[in-house]
Protein backbone atom coordinates (compact mmCIF):
# COMPACT_ATOMS: atom_id res chain seq x y z
CA UNK A 1 0.00 0.00 0.00
CA UNK A 2 1.46 3.32 -1.05
CA UNK A 3 2.15 5.77 1.71
CA UNK A 4 0.35 9.11 1.65
CA UNK A 5 2.91 10.67 3.96
CA UNK A 6 4.52 13.60 2.12
CA UNK A 7 8.28 13.56 1.60
CA UNK A 8 9.09 16.73 3.52
CA UNK A 9 12.83 16.49 2.88
CA UNK A 10 12.30 16.29 -0.88
CA UNK A 11 9.76 19.13 -0.74
CA UNK A 12 12.20 21.29 1.20
CA UNK A 13 15.01 20.57 -1.28
CA UNK A 14 12.80 21.44 -4.25
CA UNK A 15 11.63 24.68 -2.63
CA UNK A 16 15.22 25.60 -1.78
CA UNK A 17 16.37 24.93 -5.34
CA UNK A 18 13.59 27.13 -6.69
CA UNK A 19 14.40 29.90 -4.22
CA UNK A 20 18.09 29.76 -5.16
CA UNK A 21 17.23 29.83 -8.86
CA UNK A 22 14.96 32.85 -8.38
CA UNK A 23 17.68 34.57 -6.35
CA UNK A 24 20.41 34.02 -8.96
CA UNK A 25 18.10 35.07 -11.81
CA UNK A 26 17.15 38.23 -9.92
CA UNK A 27 20.80 39.15 -9.32
CA UNK A 28 21.66 38.46 -12.97
CA UNK A 29 18.75 40.60 -14.13
CA UNK A 30 19.88 43.41 -11.84
CA UNK A 31 23.49 43.17 -13.03
CA UNK A 32 22.31 43.51 -16.64
CA UNK A 33 20.16 46.51 -15.71
CA UNK A 34 23.06 48.06 -13.82
CA UNK A 35 25.38 47.84 -16.82
CA UNK A 36 22.81 49.62 -18.98
CA UNK A 37 21.92 52.29 -16.45
CA UNK A 38 25.16 53.16 -14.70
CA UNK A 39 25.95 56.86 -14.90
CA UNK A 40 29.67 57.56 -15.22
CA UNK A 41 29.50 60.69 -13.06
CA UNK A 42 27.66 58.76 -10.36
CA UNK A 43 30.32 56.07 -10.40
CA UNK A 44 33.16 58.58 -10.12
CA UNK A 45 31.40 60.20 -7.16
CA UNK A 46 30.77 56.76 -5.62
CA UNK A 47 34.43 55.76 -5.90
CA UNK A 48 35.53 58.79 -3.90
CA UNK A 49 32.92 58.11 -1.20
CA UNK A 50 33.81 54.41 -0.99
CA UNK A 51 37.55 55.10 -0.91
CA UNK A 52 37.00 57.39 2.08
CA UNK A 53 34.86 54.81 3.90
CA UNK A 54 37.29 51.97 3.26
CA UNK A 55 40.40 54.11 3.83
CA UNK A 56 41.80 53.26 0.40
CA UNK A 57 42.87 55.37 -2.56
CA UNK A 58 40.64 55.70 -5.63
CA UNK A 59 43.45 54.11 -7.65
CA UNK A 60 43.29 50.98 -5.46
CA UNK A 61 39.69 50.45 -6.59
CA UNK A 62 40.87 49.61 -10.09
CA UNK A 63 42.61 46.46 -8.82
CA UNK A 64 41.18 43.22 -7.43
CA UNK A 65 39.88 42.49 -4.88
CA UNK A 66 39.04 46.14 -4.19
CA UNK A 67 37.34 46.57 -7.53
CA UNK A 68 34.94 43.75 -6.61
CA UNK A 69 34.36 45.19 -3.13
CA UNK A 70 33.53 48.58 -4.63
CA UNK A 71 31.21 47.17 -7.30
CA UNK A 72 29.22 45.33 -4.62
CA UNK A 73 28.92 48.45 -2.45
CA UNK A 74 28.00 50.57 -5.47
CA UNK A 75 25.26 48.10 -6.48
CA UNK A 76 23.59 47.78 -3.08
CA UNK A 77 24.61 50.58 -0.69
CA UNK A 78 25.54 53.68 -2.66
CA UNK A 79 23.01 56.52 -2.41
CA UNK A 80 22.72 58.41 -5.70
CA UNK A 81 22.64 62.17 -6.13
CA UNK A 82 18.83 62.04 -6.18
CA UNK A 83 18.81 60.24 -2.82
CA UNK A 84 17.96 56.66 -3.73
CA UNK A 85 19.84 53.37 -4.11
CA UNK A 86 20.31 51.76 -7.49
CA UNK A 87 18.68 48.45 -6.53
CA UNK A 88 15.63 50.34 -5.33
CA UNK A 89 15.45 52.08 -8.73
CA UNK A 90 15.75 48.71 -10.48
CA UNK A 91 12.89 47.18 -8.48
CA UNK A 92 10.56 50.13 -9.06
CA UNK A 93 11.30 50.09 -12.79
CA UNK A 94 10.89 46.32 -13.19
CA UNK A 95 8.31 45.42 -10.54
CA UNK A 96 5.65 44.54 -13.13
CA UNK A 97 7.97 42.01 -14.75
CA UNK A 98 9.13 40.31 -11.55
CA UNK A 99 7.41 37.25 -10.10
CA UNK A 100 5.96 37.44 -6.56
CA UNK A 101 8.86 35.35 -5.22
CA UNK A 102 11.40 37.72 -6.78
CA UNK A 103 9.55 40.74 -5.42
CA UNK A 104 9.80 39.16 -1.98
CA UNK A 105 13.51 38.48 -2.44
CA UNK A 106 13.96 42.06 -3.63
CA UNK A 107 12.58 43.31 -0.34
CA UNK A 108 15.09 41.19 1.55
CA UNK A 109 17.96 42.41 -0.63
CA UNK A 110 16.96 46.02 -0.01
CA UNK A 111 17.45 45.50 3.72
CA UNK A 112 20.66 43.45 3.50
CA UNK A 113 23.77 45.12 4.92
CA UNK A 114 27.51 44.60 5.05
CA UNK A 115 28.05 43.07 8.45
CA UNK A 116 31.06 41.58 10.29
CA UNK A 117 30.82 37.94 11.39
CA UNK A 118 32.93 35.78 13.66
CA UNK A 119 33.63 32.39 12.07
CA UNK A 120 32.78 29.30 14.12
CA UNK A 121 33.36 26.60 11.52
CA UNK A 122 34.10 26.19 7.79
CA UNK A 123 33.03 23.52 5.33
CA UNK A 124 33.87 24.00 1.65
CA UNK A 125 31.83 27.00 0.45
CA UNK A 126 29.80 27.22 3.66
CA UNK A 127 30.71 29.08 6.83
CA UNK A 128 29.04 28.80 10.24
CA UNK A 129 29.29 32.24 11.81
CA UNK A 130 27.70 34.61 14.27
CA UNK A 131 27.32 38.39 13.74
CA UNK A 132 29.96 40.34 15.64
CA UNK A 133 27.21 42.69 16.81
CA UNK A 134 24.70 39.91 17.55
CA UNK A 135 24.48 36.35 18.83
CA UNK A 136 22.40 34.36 16.33
CA UNK A 137 24.34 31.69 14.43
CA UNK A 138 24.05 31.59 10.64
CA UNK A 139 25.19 28.95 8.18
CA UNK A 140 26.27 31.07 5.24
CA UNK A 141 26.65 29.68 1.74
CA UNK A 142 28.31 32.10 -0.66
CA UNK A 143 27.25 32.68 -4.26
CA UNK A 144 30.91 33.57 -4.82
CA UNK A 145 33.96 31.35 -4.55
CA UNK A 146 35.39 31.97 -1.10
CA UNK A 147 38.57 34.01 -0.87
CA UNK A 148 41.40 31.69 0.15
CA UNK A 149 42.43 34.27 2.75
CA UNK A 150 39.13 33.70 4.58
CA UNK A 151 40.46 30.33 5.75
CA UNK A 152 43.23 32.17 7.58
CA UNK A 153 41.09 34.68 9.49
CA UNK A 154 38.49 34.34 12.22
CA UNK A 155 36.24 37.16 10.95
CA UNK A 156 34.60 38.08 7.65
CA UNK A 157 32.52 40.92 6.26
CA UNK A 158 29.46 39.72 4.34
CA UNK A 159 26.08 40.78 3.01
CA UNK A 160 23.50 38.07 3.66
CA UNK A 161 19.88 37.30 2.88
CA UNK A 162 17.55 34.51 4.02
CA UNK A 163 16.70 32.72 0.78
CA UNK A 164 14.20 29.88 1.03
CA UNK A 165 15.21 27.97 4.14
CA UNK A 166 18.87 28.98 4.15
CA UNK A 167 21.16 31.99 4.47
CA UNK A 168 23.03 33.13 1.38
CA UNK A 169 25.94 35.57 1.20
CA UNK A 170 25.69 37.52 -2.04
CA UNK A 171 28.60 39.89 -1.58
CA UNK A 172 32.24 38.84 -1.53
CA UNK A 173 33.06 37.35 1.88
CA UNK A 174 35.86 39.71 2.84
CA UNK A 175 38.37 38.26 5.31
CA UNK A 176 38.94 40.63 8.23
CA UNK A 177 41.79 40.92 10.68
CA UNK A 178 40.38 42.54 13.81
CA UNK A 179 42.56 43.58 16.74
CA UNK A 180 41.48 42.32 20.17
CA UNK A 181 40.86 45.89 21.29
CA UNK A 182 40.20 48.85 19.08
CA UNK A 183 38.41 52.13 19.73
CA UNK A 184 36.57 51.92 16.40
CA UNK A 185 35.18 48.46 17.20
CA UNK A 186 34.08 49.53 20.67
CA UNK A 187 32.43 52.61 19.19
CA UNK A 188 30.65 50.49 16.57
CA UNK A 189 29.21 48.20 19.22
CA UNK A 190 28.05 51.17 21.28
CA UNK A 191 26.52 53.03 18.33
CA UNK A 192 24.89 49.83 17.05
CA UNK A 193 23.07 49.36 20.35
CA UNK A 194 21.96 53.00 20.33
CA UNK A 195 20.68 52.74 16.75
CA UNK A 196 18.91 49.48 17.57
CA UNK A 197 17.01 51.24 20.36
CA UNK A 198 16.09 54.03 17.91
CA UNK A 199 15.10 51.55 15.17
CA UNK A 200 17.83 53.11 13.01
CA UNK A 201 20.38 50.28 12.98
CA UNK A 202 19.59 49.19 9.41
CA UNK A 203 20.10 52.70 8.05
CA UNK A 204 23.32 53.07 10.05
CA UNK A 205 24.72 49.77 8.74
CA UNK A 206 23.71 50.57 5.17
CA UNK A 207 25.54 53.88 5.28
CA UNK A 208 28.62 52.81 7.24
CA UNK A 209 29.04 49.04 6.82
CA UNK A 210 31.87 49.51 4.32
CA UNK A 211 33.91 51.12 7.11
CA UNK A 212 34.74 47.59 8.31
CA UNK A 213 36.88 47.26 5.18
CA UNK A 214 39.54 49.24 7.02
CA UNK A 215 40.27 45.86 8.66
CA UNK A 216 40.27 43.82 5.41
CA UNK A 217 43.03 41.21 5.28
CA UNK A 218 43.41 42.03 1.59
CA UNK A 219 44.34 45.67 2.17
CA UNK A 220 47.22 46.85 0.03
CA UNK A 221 48.85 48.22 3.17
CA UNK A 222 49.02 44.81 4.88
Amino acid sequence: MASNVPDLKKYRQEKQQQADQDFIELLECYNSWLKRNTNLREKVRAKHLFAELADQTVEDLEEQPWKQYFEDWFAFDYITIIGTRLFDMFVKENAKNLSPSKIQLSGLILTAVLEPFQIIDRNNNTILATPLLGDDEKRLTSVYELDATSSETSHILARTVHCGFEDRAFSPMVPLVLPEQHDIIDKWKSVSKEKEAENQRLRFMKEHGASWLTFAATRSSF
